[in-house]
């Protein structure tokens, strides 16, 4: 029977810190120490002041409440660091006595090729190789790894290890990772499974020159100079990064966040789901959130809270014996694990009782699930989402450590510390897909940004979390990493070994429970939270000066938070993401993202009504179009959208059901001049209670042609205005089928003529700035031009004459891109723009040829659509404003679909 606990006493050396400032006076003469009684409690606050200091009356209040915590926060970021190279000439990146491990033919460009087979370790031992060069291809791989690529990862901790084991260590050992960055300075997700590897082992080896190099090209003869470059450089991380010609380096900014109590406060947490957050951190975090947000809470975790045996009120030892003994008796290791199982399922419920009695006994769900097993992740996040729609946080907590060199470390437990943190994300990514949780945090470590011995597989998994982070955010998701360092009274610090460890090796911080909740409610209540942030103090700080002098100094270089930025090196323009908030497939040749449409996020959506609902223009459909397409053909810009078929409207109905849908690309062709690129959009159709009634239901196709540098325009002859009859746009009067406002209302002096139809265009500057500064593809402009297609004036039977059709699009057969214009660049310049429609009479049902281009004042044409169809809702009367809602049974079979 394990003892009571005996809560905080204050014996030993508990709050030295706080005391020695008091007294040597190197404080406010005001001392706190803060420290919970169980972890997970609220803080308990013992207050000393110096008799010389200030009485309590007219000292500021917040002085004595506010905590000096013993960890500061910092923002990741890759900065520009230029290479100081040693004298001398640049070697080969091959040379002689090099073995090369690839996970391609092409990655072999020099040395002796390592097989990825089981003779891989008698390969190294036969060849003992000065040199070890492995190179890694990124550019066609997924955010989550591929089994090829965790295979590729494994052969380098083999090599590695079987290094380890040669008479002499190699010389040098360097990845290289091609595809790993982009010229806008984004890591590919799968990158840190590398940095962080690399990092790691540069401790193990300092007598071996080991490094990584990421860069943004795809082929090895490009990115080798650079790579043979860094080895005759002085590194200080051992993991440097080439983008838009610039060399970079983590950068760990100072960043305390906004103030607590300060506007623009995060949402409201309704769901939330914890991954491993049934113990350890998780659960001191998670008892932290109850208290304060009473969420709905659901935990998923391996261990089975109703495992029970006749020993387990046993003390350890006491069980160990009896479990020793006897004809059924066991191994000293296997007793062990079943007393820790025990002990492990005993938390766990004490941890679930205490979350019940906080938010209620139904509001926390505890679902057993292995999270290596996709099948399993997949069945408990369809449960969730069948029951509570979109979850507002995910956290994702799993983790185990096993340190040990390479030299001693079991390639089976390389496996289970990467694998439970690498392929639990990855199980998360699928089966969250088309359903992304709000915010997605990963729980990452300090060791993921600087490595450390022991932790080759500790720290590839953690420095996968930031690069994944970094590169979900810069595709419009809020996911985002905390690194944390060792916590003192729960998880791995708090073992009796990690205790004795850290207390020797002065190199981590042990960090109260108490502050970690502080530091984690404060990121939680962030107006938007970074994608990679770590947490480290002063034992952090002289570990890292120690390991690498000046590194600290090149931190402190950077630019103070709100302070001007630093002077960018050249950066390549990411694809436009708007509509892109994460990929959540990718394969050669195909790229699936995904995009949540809500009332909230898309509130222009409330300018654009359809019968009653928000709902997504159609002419907004290329610019979703092109933004998956770009990811596919990057660096090509639009020229041709066509084949545009528009089968059922993209609505979000409700302030408080998002809509997610999935853009799915497939590259058809790519030449030396165009990238033709087919693209889908389709979306789950949910009924009550979100019972799933279809699964991707098809919303609207198209095909993209890319170029590599924008079409030059044709010339176009305005008309004479001889002849011009004025009409309002239908479309701005009040009506039930079709009604634009706001941002929407674009056209002015709109008026049939003799040729045809025309408008001016007339931009919304302002709301373009705020809704539309980064698209692609000039889409209120293409709005508007649809619409002056529709204005026209006929007879109704029994209702006279002078009605306009209020009409929505359905199919466009082309629609041709000139001059690389885009909203946001023609309201800035102010630059006038005429719209024209032919021909003169238009029937847009019956599927006629027609065409409307939008022309600059000096004649340049900007845009061009040819062949519209549509389907008319009804018709507003010129003179009076009435409208007339067009015979359901007439509309039915061309909108049966929408």
């Amino acid at each position: 029977m394990t003892a009571p606990h005996q809560g905080v006493t204050l014996l030993g050396a508990e709050g030295a810190r706080e005391l020695t400032a008091l007294l040597t006076g190197s404080g406010s003469g005001t001392a706190v120490v803060e420290r919970s009684p169980h972890p997970g409690a609220p803080p308990l606050r013992v207050v000393f002041r110096r008799p010389d200091a200030p009485p309590p009356d007219t000292a500021p209040p917040a002085a004595a409440a506010e905590p000096s915590w013993l960890l500061d926060r910092h923002v990741l970021r890759l900065a520009p660091a230029p290479a100081v190279p040693r004298p001398g000439p640049v070697p080969d990146l091959f040379p002689p006595g090099t073995a090369v491990l690839a996970g391609t033919p092409s990655g072999a460009a020099g040395g002796r090729t390592l097989p990825l087979d089981d003779t891989l370790e008698e390969t190294v031992h036969r060849l003992r190789p000065r040199h070890v060069r492995a190179v890694v291809e990124l550019h066609g791989e997924d955010a989550v790894p591929s089994e090829s690529l965790l295979a590729l990862h494994d052969a380098l901790f083999r090599t590695a290890k079987a290094c380890a084991a040669l008479p002499a260590p190699p010389e040098s050992f360097v990845v290289v990772v091609l595809g790993g960055i982009s010229a806008g300075r984004v890591p590919h997700a799968c990158s840190g499974l590398f940095t962080g590897f690399v990092k790691s082992l540069a401790l193990e080896w300092p007598g071996t020159s080991v490094l990584a190099v990421v860069h943004e090209s795809r082929d090895l003869a490009s990115a080798g100079p650079d790579a043979a470059r860094e080895t005759v450089t002085d590194q200080s991380l051992p993991a440097v990064w080439y983008a838009g010609g610039t060399r970079l380096l983590w950068q760990a900014v100072a960043d305390p966040g906004t103030a607590a109590g300060a506007p623009a406060p995060a949402p409201a947490l309704r769901t939330v789901v914890a991954a491993g957050g049934a113990r350890g951190i998780g659960a001191a975090l998670l008892l932290a959130l109850a208290r304060r947000d009473r969420p709905r809470l659901h935990l998923v975790g391996s261990t089975r809270p109703d495992a029970e045996e006749p020993d387990a009120h046993l003390e350890r030892k006491e069980f160990i014996r009896t479990r020793t003994t006897g004809p059924r008796r066991l191994t000293v290791r296997e007793a062990t694990m079943a007393y820790d199982r025990l002990g492990a399922a005993r938390e766990v419920r004490e941890n679930l009782a205490a979350l019940r009695e906080l938010c209620g006994e139904d509001r926390v769900t505890y679902h057993v699930c292995d999270l290596r097993d996709p099948e399993a992740v997949r069945a408990v996040v369809d449960r969730v989402t069948g029951a509570e729609g979109t979850v507002d946080l995910l956290l994702n907590i799993a983790g185990t450590n096993r340190a040990a060199s390479v030299e001693k470390k079991r390639l089976r437990d390389f496996h289970a510390v990467r694998d439970l943190k690498v392929r639990a994300y990855a199980h998360l990514k699928t089966a969250f897909a088309g359903r992304p949780p709000r915010r997605w945090c990963n729980f990452g470590s300090f060791v993921g940004f600087t490595g450390q011995t022991g932790e080759t597989d500790y720290g590839a998994a953690n420095d996968y979390f930031n690069t994944a982070a970094l590169h979900h955010h810069a595709a419009g998701s809020r996911e985002f990493t905390l690194g944390w360092t060792l916590w003192r009274d729960v998880g791995l610090g708090a073992t009796p070994l990690m205790r004795t460890f850290l207390a020797k090796s002065a190199q981590f911080t042990a960090m109260p429970t108490a502050e970690g909740v502080h530091h984690f409610l404060h990121e939680l209540d962030q107006p938007e939270q970074p994608p990679a942030t770590v947490f480290f103090g002063d034992a952090e700080r002289a570990a890292i000066e120690a390991a690498v002098p000046g590194y600290l100094d090149f931190c402190r270089a950077a630019p103070t938070p709100g302070g001007p930025p630093p002077a960018p090196g050249p950066v390549a323009p990411e694809p436009p993401g708007a509509y892109v908030d994460d990929v959540v497939d990718r394969a050669p040749g195909r790229i699936t993202v995904v995009r949540t449409f809500s009332q909230e996020r898309d509130a222009y959506l409330l300018d654009h009504v359809v019968r009653g609902h928000p709902t997504l223009p159609g002419t907004f459909v290329p610019e979703l179009a092109v933004e998956a397409a770009l990811r596919l053909a990057p660096g090509r810009v639009p020229a041709v959208v066509e084949d545009v078929r528009l089968e059922s409207f993209l609505r979000v109905y409700r302030p408080d059901r998002p809509e997610t849908k999935r853009i799915t690309a497939r590259l058809v062709r790519e030449g030396p001049r165009e990238s033709v690129v087919d693209v889908e959009v389709t979306g789950d159709v949910v009924g009550p209670g979100g019972r799933l009634l279809v699964r991707d239901r098809r919303h609207f196709t198209a095909r993209v042609r890319l170029r590599d540098e924008p079409v030059a325009p044709p010339r176009w002859e305005h008309w004479a205005d001889h002849g011009a009859t004025p009409l309002a746009d239908p479309y701005h009067l009040p009506n039930p089928a079709v009604l634009l406002s706001g941002v929407f209302v674009s056209t002015a002096d709109t008026r049939v003529h003799p040729s045809g139809r025309r408008a001016r265009y007339a931009p919304d500057r302002a709301g373009i700035e705020r809704w539309f500064p980064d698209l692609a593809v000039p889409s209120v402009l293409l709005d508007g031009l649809a619409r002056v297609g529709v204005l026209d004036q006929v007879d109704l039977p029994g209702a006279g004459s002078g009605w306009t059709p209020l009409a929505v699009p359905r199919t466009i057969r082309r629609i041709d891109l000139y001059g690389g214009h885009t909203d946001a660049s023609l309201a800035a310049a102010g630059t006038p723009v005429e719209l024209y429609s032919l021909p003169a009479r238009l029937d847009l049902e019956s599927g006629q040829d027609n065409r409307a281009v939008a022309v600059t004042a000096d004649g340049d044409v900007v845009l061009q659509i040819k062949d519209m169809t549509g389907v008319v809702l009804g018709h507003v009367q010129q003179t009076t404003g009435a409208f007339r809602e067009r015979p359901r049974a007439a509309t039915t079979a061309s909108e049966a679909t929408r």
